[in-house]
């Protein structure tokens, strides 16, 4: 059963029931990311997310650390694009101590100035080793040519200049004009009583009062342009990253595009996967993935292959992407991918972390729960023709990025071959 309190200050409290679980996953959530970073200050939004976790008045790091871990359970958090997460999940007997140190933490961190200077170290070895994972940096390479002057292609982490810039004086204002209480959503999920938790958060959070700072600027909308870029890397295998304007979180055309995208490179039996590794051998990881924002939103292919194999593999995808738009489903049956669909979707709501995220994600975007029956209806009413319709409007060459990040040149890559 789900069930909302709004405070008088705007802060809502979503929870939903689970008698049969043991767990409770307690999240603070802030319609605040990396796309609001201030200009000149990249990865603050990651980096106050870092700072939250360094002390309080009433514990040090190491404390919270270990008030979590003595009761068995897990603290952490996330920087998104869009938005930020502080959550912990413990046994249902421990969420009112566990929401004691999640509150703290959230409300009353002091921002120390000799832990600011630890952390900026932190975060440069965490942007240090996502350049020294392929597979993850080629992610932010295709972002920034994807969503170009967007801060959308801007990386989450920011930059080892734009962190060492970020002061004290930023992140308080940070915290003061932007988390404020109308973006924030308090959601849990598991084993609890929906008004314990109020009388667990409305005492800490009533006093905090609307704040007069800044509101994030309105980011520009990308402006999709077909293009190619080339990172030349001394590595063993060049990563490839295909991808076209995909569907926002508000755009009806979503549920075509998770119909498509768990067609082409979804899963193992995808058309991607049995075509560039079962039949082909081409590849070890090749798959796609959608990402949705706001207002806009991508389709995109990841594929990691050796140079020699770089020119076919490329291929493979176009011509995959050639069939979806003639109909040819690779002898994949749409009712089977709905069906995959909805298991998929049904069995994630088993995790009171993703029961959880979904929560506070619908709450963020559409200010109301959507039921998982209005999902797997909106699937079903997915046709062939829906599908078809949709490849034939993405899938050309005019729509399409393409970043490669390895040992080759632009000559070595060429052209997607899509009409």
């Amino acid at each position: 059963m789900l069930e909302k309190t709004i405070l008088d200050n705007g802060i809502r409290i979503i929870t939903e029931k689970m008698p049969e679980v043991r767990s409770a996953t307690l999240g603070v959530w802030v319609n605040v990311g990396s796309r609001h970073d201030p200009r000149g200050r990249e990865g603050m939004a990651h980096f106050t997310e870092h700072m939250l976790f360094k002390g309080t008045s009433r514990r040090s790091a190491l404390e919270i650390a270990k008030e979590i871990d003595a009761l068995g359970g897990v603290l952490n958090a996330q920087t998104a694009k869009e938005y930020t997460v502080y959550y912990t999940r413990v046994l249902d007997e421990y969420l009112g101590k566990a929401s004691d140190v999640l509150f703290d933490l959230f409300l009353e961190s002091l921002i120390n100035q000799d832990e600011m200077e630890k952390e900026k170290k932190v975060v440069v070895q965490e942007i240090r080793m996502t350049e020294d994972t392929p597979d993850d940096y080629i992610t932010d390479l295709f972002a920034e040519a994807f969503f170009q002057e967007s801060a959308l292609g801007i990386p989450i982490l920011g930059s080892v200049d734009s962190v060492g810039s970020i002061s004290r004086a930023d992140i308080l204002d940070f915290l003061s004009d932007l988390y404020s209480p109308e973006s924030i959503v308090v959601a849990a999920v598991g084993n609890l009583d929906h008004h314990q938790l109020v009388d667990l958060a409305a005492p800490r959070f009533k006093d905090l009062n609307a704040r007069a700072g800044m509101k994030p600027e309105a980011d520009r909308p990308p402006v999709f342009s077909g293009k190619t870029r080339v990172f030349n890397r001394d590595i063993e295998q060049v990563h490839i990253t295909i991808g076209t304007p995909g569907s926002s979180m508000e755009d009806e055309a979503r549920w075509p595009y998770i119909v498509l995208n768990t067609m082409l490179g979804g899963s193992m039996s995808s058309m991607l996967f049995q075509e560039a590794r079962e039949k082909l051998g081409l590849v070890y990881s090749i798959y796609s993935y959608m990402s949705s924002y706001r207002d806009c939103g991508v389709l995109a292919t990841y594929a990691a292959t050796t140079p020699d194999h770089v020119r076919q593999t490329i291929d493979v995808i176009a011509q995959q992407m050639e069939k979806i738009k003639k109909g040819d489903f690779g002898g994949i049956s749409i009712e089977d991918i709905k069906t995959q669909i909805k298991g998929n979707l049904l069995l994630s709501r088993e995790s009171t972390v993703n029961r959880m995220s979904s929560l506070a994600k619908n709450e963020i975007y559409y200010g109301r729960e959507v039921p998982v029956e209005e999902v797997i209806r909106n699937i079903e009413q997915v046709s062939a023709s829906d599908v078809v319709d949709l490849a034939c409007r993405i899938f050309q060459r005019s729509k399409i990025t393409m970043v490669t990040l390895g040992k080759l040149d632009e000559e070595g890559v060429g052209e997607i071959p899509l009409a």
